[in-house]
């Protein structure tokens, strides 16, 4: 969720002032954020379903889940983003503006409350072979989509952004359901591990060795695909097609996803050492969770704080870096204590919380470190 401030932040700056290699690290290392929040939404849901007794029972909490998310969600979200949104921007009518910008704009939690309904199928049905095999199809399909379809007419257009995306700017749909998909799946892995964990059947230390293999996978493979990219763009970028590059060009759904992939996975496998093997549990770990546990609240304040205030205040797309590092470090406090007193409000997060977390923590490290000269 750092990551998404940071990310929102930055929307406010005048690129002009910007170096252009800061804007490419920036923009590159904040994409990781979007991957994040679809992945670990996947490894949390899949974790739920692997974990039950009875899978259903998860995927009918979770349909009511996804029904507030296209409901509630979507007018919230885009309300809290409407004079970002709305700033710069000339409508005929307010009508036209509340349609554009409020009913007709689709976030990312959209597309997850459509991945909570359909995932399911995908997660208990198929194993860790075939599924990986669907998400591999799934991002080749979306790549060969886009590359080879470019509709004429408008409403074929909205429908293919809608579901494998396209190659210009998107006009709705800025998270298309087929790659983001994929994206939700990939975090079933690293779910199926941690269920595995949580039913006795695989050690915390196999698990975290488990979940850095993956990531070692996923690290190279990220690699061999920026280097295969770079060699087609030069050995053959005169001679294809302009479209095919476009559509492989290294972004968050193509050749940087192994790489965005494989830096969740090492955090998460040092986390799990950390905190459930070494019973190490910090003040940093305790405030980001806060943000974790209050992660839709979060994600929907943190709009109206980093990108519609600024907006209000004139100071879209007129920031300098030192205005943009103030403006985040700023608003990633305003953010943490308006979630730290919903959490509260909400039961979540009680007075004594950091204690009860590093307590948790030691009693899991004794537990593991007991268990480890007896192997």
């Amino acid at each position: 969720m750092v990551l998404v401030i940071l990310q929102h932040s930055y929307l406010s700056v005048n690129m002009k002032a910007i170096p252009s290699l800061v804007d490419f690290s920036i923009w590159n290392m904040t994409g990781l954020a979007a991957v994040a929040f679809v992945s670990i939404s996947g490894l949390v849901y899949s974790y739920f379903l692997y974990t039950a007794s009875d899978w259903r029972h998860v995927y009918r909490r979770y349909a009511k889940r996804a029904a507030f998310l296209l409901l509630a969600a979507h007018l919230t979200v885009n309300l809290a983003g409407y004079y970002f949104n709305a700033a710069g921007k000339d409508f005929s009518s307010s009508a036209h503006a509340v349609w554009s910008l409020i009913v007709f704009n689709f976030p990312i939690t959209d597309m997850i409350a459509v991945c909570l309904l359909i995932a399911s199928v995908f997660i208990v049905c198929l194993g860790s072979a075939m599924r990986a095999a669907v998400i591999i199809a799934l991002l080749v399909s979306a790549v060969f989509v886009r590359a080879c379809v470019v509709p004429a007419d408008p409403l074929w257009t909205t429908i293919q952004e809608a579901t494998f995306g396209v190659l210009v700017v998107p006009r709705v749909f800025w998270f298309p359901l087929v790659p983001w998909l994929a994206i939700f799946l990939s975090g079933s892995f690293a779910g199926y591990a941690l269920a595995c964990h949580k039913k006795g059947t695989l050690e915390i230390s196999a698990t975290a060795k488990m979940i850095n293999r993956g990531g070692f996978f996923l690290a190279v493979s990220g690699v061999l695909l920026v280097l295969g990219y770079k060699m087609l763009k030069i050995a053959l970028g005169n001679t294809w097609n302009h479209n095919i590059f476009l559509a492989i060009y290294p972004g968050q759904t193509t050749t940087l996803l192994p790489g965005y992939l494989a830096v969740l996975a090492f955090l998460l496998a040092g986390l799990v050492k950390q905190i459930d093997i070494f019973g190490h549990y910090n003040r940093l770990f305790w405030l980001l969770s806060v943000l974790g546990r209050t992660s839709l609240f979060t994600f929907v304040i943190q709009f109206a704080v980093v990108e519609s205030v600024p907006a209000i205040l004139g100071l879209k797309g007129a920031l300098s870096l030192g205005g943009f590092l103030i403006l985040f470090s700023a608003g990633l406090v305003v953010v943490w204590v308006f979630s730290y007193i919903y959490g509260r409000l909400r039961g979540w997060i009680p007075g004594n919380d950091y204690a009860v977390c590093v307590k948790t923590a030691q009693i899991h490290g004794q537990s593991v470190q007991e268990l480890t000269p007896a192997r």
